[in-house]
């Protein structure tokens, strides 16, 4: 889905990009069109007259003909007033027009026939085979500069790149601080981001570098963290092991070897126990693009685990010690989510596990629909976490030192490989989950919650 979205906003700056160039294209030369034609109108005939008015004036005189009875004077009188315009009366003889022209005229009643110097009106007068001829000069046409079509080319060529210019100049800075940013990542800087514009047409890739870069940052913290915490964690069982094997080699004692024996057992699968969390821990990166997007019940996974873990604990305890008190407050029969059921369970399961090992045998899991999420609560009697500690809970191999040891909890608090809680982070990351950490109010001691994305059942 997030390739999809990134491939549909690239296609929306690409068109973006094209409909610019075309409106800017479009918009220049309908600009620089309606300035030419300002300046240099089309041809006009005599006395700035359109050839539609000299044609309707035409028809109008041809009318005024037809009823008069004495029309040479009346073509005197107008040659007297030294009009533009020139009237004349002419027979089919004197007419001087092709046969062809002729039977249009007389079939539609006008013709307009132009030359290099005049335009002329014909109107067949339907008397005696005469014709009336109105003629008009044509206007001098404006004496055109040799330079204008190269000053007009100049100016729409100039015009489309300003505005080309001003779509492209935003998204260029912005190119040029991704470039910036990345060349410091490249070099070393993990710390570089981007500040996204709200104008910027690449905030969407922004985003994603800065999110690709938090990740990178994060990535190399934990090997980091992981090279130098393995090689603490391997090399007091290997310490363990060597001792063992001297022992064992100058022990000639049978009972003796059996104890050493047990020793080295143990050892061995407390590697084997971390050497398996570890690789449980690097598999998750791997496994971000195949993450199943099955329905998984919190509240049926919450009880199955809290049974399991329940019967684990107080199988453990003696007489003397209070037998584990878990319970779940959940209204609805389902809290459904989508996510990967194996890594859930797991992280329910880490959970668990930290709430007995620095509680006082009291647990509570809580469920809650919140329109669109579901709320998942779980909350101990313990001593709670320390403020300070709470942004170092999350890392690998970060125990609870901050965590008072309770008189009761026969495991101390810093058994283990310190990587349940950097376990329960990576899933919540991977199911886009959010998490929080603070003192239980019920209880009064560590609370965390999670906001899940509810899936539609």
């Amino acid at each position: 889905m997030p390739g999809n979205l990134s491939m549909l906003k690239l296609r929306t700056l690409i068109m973006s990009l094209l409909l610019t160039i075309l409106f800017a294209s479009v918009g220049s030369s309908f600009l620089l069109d309606k300035l030419y034609s300002h300046l240099y109108s089309s041809e006009k005939t005599g006395q700035d007259l359109t050839q539609r008015q000299l044609e309707l004036i035409g028809i109008q005189l041809s009318s005024i003909l037809r009823k008069l009875e004495n029309k040479d004077e009346f073509i005197k009188a107008w040659e007297q007033e030294k009009a533009p315009l020139s009237l004349e009366i002419v027979t089919r003889d004197d007419i001087g027009m092709p046969e062809e022209l002729l039977y249009e005229l007389e079939s539609v009643g006008h013709i307009t026939v132009a030359s290099t110097t005049n335009i002329s009106f014909y109107y067949f007068l339907n008397e005696q085979n005469k014709y009336f001829v109105l003629r008009a000069p044509l206007a001098t046409k404006h004496k055109q500069s040799k330079w204008l079509p190269i000053i007009f080319t100049i100016l729409f060529y100039t015009l489309l790149i300003s505005i080309i210019f001003a779509w492209l100049f935003p998204l260029i800075r912005r190119l040029q601080n991704l470039s910036l940013s990345a060349k410091k990542l490249g070099e070393g800087v993990l710390s570089a981001r981007i500040t996204p514009s709200a104008i910027s047409y690449i905030k969407d890739i922004e985003l994603e570098f800065n999110r690709m870069a938090q990740r990178i940052e994060e990535l190399v913290s934990d090997i980091s963290l992981l090279s130098s915490a393995i090689s603490h964690e391997m090399r007091a069982p290997l310490a363990k092991l060597q001792f063992g094997l001297d022992a064992l080699r100058e022990e000639d004692d049978a009972k003796k070897r059996g104890v050493y024996e047990d020793r080295l057992d143990k050892v061995i699968a407390d590697m084997a126990s971390l050497v398996e969390t570890l690789l449980r821990y690097a598999r998750l990166d791997k496994n971000i693009v195949d993450l199943p997007n099955d329905k998984v019940d919190l509240l049926e996974l919450c009880t199955s685990s809290l049974a399991s873990v329940v019967q684990d604990a107080n199988e453990v305890s003696d007489l003397k010690s209070p037998r584990l008190e878990a319970n779940v407050n959940a209204v609805e029969p389902f809290y459904v989510v989508r996510g990967d059921r194996f890594y859930l369970n797991l992280l329910l399961e880490n959970l668990l596990a930290n709430a007995v090992k620095y509680g006082r045998q009291r647990i509570l899991i809580s469920l809650a629909h919140q329109e669109n999420t579901i709320l998942f609560m779980i909350e101990d009697n313990g001593p709670g976490i320390d403020e300070n500690f709470k942004q170092d809970i999350f890392k690998p191999f970060i125990r609870g030192g901050k965590i008072k040891q309770e008189p009761h909890c026969k495991q101390s608090p810093q058994t283990g490989h310190g990587l349940g809680m950097a376990l329960v982070k990576r899933i919540a990351d991977l199911h886009n989950v959010e998490i929080e950490i603070s003192k239980s109010g019920a209880l009064g001691g560590a609370k965390i919650s999670m906001l899940f994305t509810r899936a539609i059942r």
